[in-house]
């Protein structure tokens, strides 16, 4: 059982000690970028709000909703592992934007302390003929600088990003804000590779983005690792 599980809070979140609620919800979801993890599971006020455990890799979205429609304001969220309880904390959530709570390991090393980054997603439409993405490294192999491409046929088309991994403690703000680029309508494949090379560490065949959509493409997972240890690539359609 993993135990003292740290949370890094975007800035003006207050912990206190007993639950406020309001009559809005507020739009959550919870993404899995841990290595070290089974599967999680989530529960809100004590009410369980994902139908099936995350494993690594995996967010609470799905292709018809990415966000889970939870009470907004302070809320104690329960996380576990089978019956382990991870975390069991009041958060608060607003009922504008969105609301991305990241786990991730801070170690190569099996038995590290995972932390919990919550971000405020801006879901504000770019404009036409536009999308808007974020590139997030939550993999915790500081040697791993991450390169992200689009590669539409047989060359590495169009490099996006290249970033390292976020950090023991980021800052919120710390974390690349959304950056809108020309809408590219045909079906890409999305690599991951090491920066500067052609070592490919994961890839997603076949994406079409969406016209003036929002997206969070995440790194996670350990480049020399296998199975739920290994290197996984995410993208997160917040809105369009």
């Amino acid at each position: 059982m993993k135990n003292g599980i740290l949370m890094i809070l975007m800035s003006g979140v207050v912990f206190v000690s007993c639950k406020k609620t309001n009559n809005s919800n507020a739009r959550v979801l919870f993404y899995n970028g841990t290595w070290s993890l089974p599967a999680i599971t989530v529960a809100w006020n004590g009410n369980s709000i994902i139908g099936t455990a995350l494993a690594p890799g995996q967010s609470s979205g799905t292709a018809g909703q990415a966000y889970l429609q939870i009470p907004a304001g302070t809320n104690l969220v329960t996380i576990r592992t089978g019956t382990d309880i991870l975390v069991n904390k009041n958060i608060y959530t607003s009922a504008t934007g969105g609301n991305s709570v990241l786990f991730f390991d801070t170690s190569t090393t099996p038995g590290s302390t995972p932390r919990i980054l919550q971000l405020t997603d801006d879901l504000k439409a770019p404009d036409t003929a536009q999308i808007k993405y974020r590139f997030i490294n939550l993999s915790p192999d500081t040697g791993a600088t991450a390169d992200l491409w689009l590669v539409n046929g047989s060359t590495d088309s169009i490099l996006l990003a290249s970033t390292t991994f976020i950090g023991r403690n980021p800052a919120p703000s710390s974390i690349a804000a959304f950056v809108a680029i020309k809408y590219h309508g045909d079906a890409y494949t999305i690599k991951v590779k090491k920066a500067g090379t052609a070592v490919l560490y994961a890839s997603i065949i076949s994406y079409v983005f969406a016209i003036k959509g929002v997206y969070s493409i995440i790194f996670s997972g350990l480049p020399a690792g296998t199975g739920g240890q290994g290197p996984a690539l995410s993208v997160l359609h917040h809105a369009d």
